[in-house]
């Protein structure tokens, strides 16, 4: 029971921040802002979240691989839409169409980014001793 409850913690935070990630995207495509600079912004974000989900899942999920897929499976078919839902209906029109636009350009290298900072944050963790 605590091994599930640890899984959808992370799987929560890593739904989190990928609508903070999205809502700073959304900020900064904007004309006057750094529209040039949106693409180093998408994986340069995207960089920063793997090395903190690489930090959540090392001291969060330890050295248990079986938690790779009870952590990606809810956020994807069940927080991610519901939080993304969620963020559209706050939003005004503008800003949701932003929203939605870059959800679905950016998703797949956010997905990658969620992937590789579990994967190495649980690859890279000690194994625990027993006493």
């Amino acid at each position: 029971m605590k091994f599930l409850l640890r899984t959808q913690i992370v799987a929560l935070l890593i739904t989190f921040c990928w609508i903070v990630y999205l809502i700073v995207l959304a900020f900064l495509d904007q004309p006057d802002r750094a529209l040039r600079y949106i693409n180093t912004f998408v994986f340069g974000l995207a960089l920063l979240l793997a090395v903190i989900y690489f930090v959540i899942s090392r001291y969060l999920l330890g050295r248990k691989w079986s938690a790779f897929i009870p952590v990606l499976i809810p956020y994807l078919f069940l927080y991610k839409p519901i939080f993304e839902g969620v963020l559209l209906k706050l939003t005004n029109e503008y800003y949701g169409s932003t929203i939605k636009f870059l959800s679905i350009s950016t998703g797949t290298v956010h997905l990658l980014a969620a992937m590789i900072g579990i994967g190495f944050g649980i690859f890279f963790t000690r194994p625990q001793m027993k006493h």
